[in-house]
């Protein structure tokens, strides 16, 4: 090989999120998948990240072929710079560099990525490729703001999605839809109405992945009982969750923002054993939501939703 003729390639991005968020955005394999090395198209069908010096990480896209890219990290430095090895060996077995350097500006950040040792036939491409992976973290973090905690009992979800709000509102509502995201069964829209939920949660993806041992006992689904506490179509709704005897509740409101529709998810009165699952559960399914409006095939479910979860537990007992 020619070492004279690779190529050096660089892009600089601004961010409204902070540094750190930035930075552990590309080392979280619960929300990576969604957008790096994402297309609009193809499937994520595997993530693995081991987010250490010498740790690796592989990614598997499937658009009509399995494409695997793969790295090695060189270090880590939250959250000012991190560097991998990169490569596609289905294209091309050469091993490159990437350094991302994060610097913060104002409430945002910039972001400098350094692509080295890259052949020129693959320079155009890497480019643009690096360019829209960069455009979809942006949009992520943009769209899907990190969960609050409004009072011990209380979390909550914001998600900007795909409208318009009439085609969210049924995703809620209507049995068929809201079964590709989180659960089947026929709602009426009467505050004190009673309802089930029928959970099957290997089924939200065309990738299924079997329940952890930890969850046996869903692994072939889930009915529970609910109650309507709001409903003013199509921007409020509200039901009963959990414990029919103590329930905690559970409230989307919906708002349009131009051609997208702002959801809000506020789950109250929640025992504190079920906040870190319960956390789990909804950054999940909503993540699932995200993606069958936006007109994406999701990840499976089990995986993801453990990684959400192991990351709420610690954040509860920090």
């Amino acid at each position: 090989m020619n070492t004279t003729a690779l190529r050096s390639l660089r892009l600089t991005r601004r961010f409204d999120a902070s540094a750190e968020r930035v930075f552990d955005a590309w080392l979280d394999p619960a929300t990576a998948g969604r957008w790096l090395f994402a297309t609009d198209s193809g499937e994520m069908i595997n993530v693995d990240i081991d987010p250490r010096v010498g740790g690796r990480f592989s990614f598997t896209r499937r658009d009509g072929e399995d494409v695997e890219h793969v790295g090695e990290y060189l270090e880590i430095d939250r959250p000012r710079r991190l560097v991998f090895t990169f490569a596609v060996p289905k294209y091309d077995p050469a091993v490159t560099r990437v350094t991302l350097d994060i610097s913060p500006v104002g409430k945002g950040c910039e972001l400098v990525l350094t692509h080295e040792d890259v052949l020129p036939d693959w320079a155009d491409a890497t480019q643009q490729g690096w360019g829209m992976i960069l455009g979809h973290l942006d949009e992520n973090l943009h769209n899907h703001p990190p969960r609050q905690q409004l009072a011990a009992d209380t979390i909550r979800f914001e998600r900007l999605l795909p409208g318009p709000i009439e085609r969210v509102w049924a995703y809620l509502t209507e049995s068929e839809k809201r079964g590709q995201w989180l659960s089947s069964g026929t709602m009426e829209m009467r505050v004190g109405s009673h309802f089930e939920l029928h959970f099957h949660h290997i089924e939200l993806s065309r990738s299924p992945v079997p329940a952890p041992e930890r969850f046996k006992d869903h692994a072939d689904g889930v009915t529970s009982q609910h109650q309507v506490t709001a409903c003013d179509p199509p921007r409020l709704l509200g039901f009963t969750w959990g414990n029919p005897a103590q329930p905690s509740e559970v409230r989307f409101e919906l708002t349009p923002q131009g051609d997208q529709v702002r959801l809000v998810v506020t789950h109250s009165r929640l025992p504190p054993t079920d906040i870190a699952g319960t956390s789990g559960g909804w950054h999940t399914h909503l993540d699932v939501l995200a993606d069958r409006l936006a007109g994406r095939e999701p990840q499976p479910f089990w995986p993801i939703f453990s990684r959400h979860m192991a990351h709420y537990e610690q954040a509860t007992s920090a």
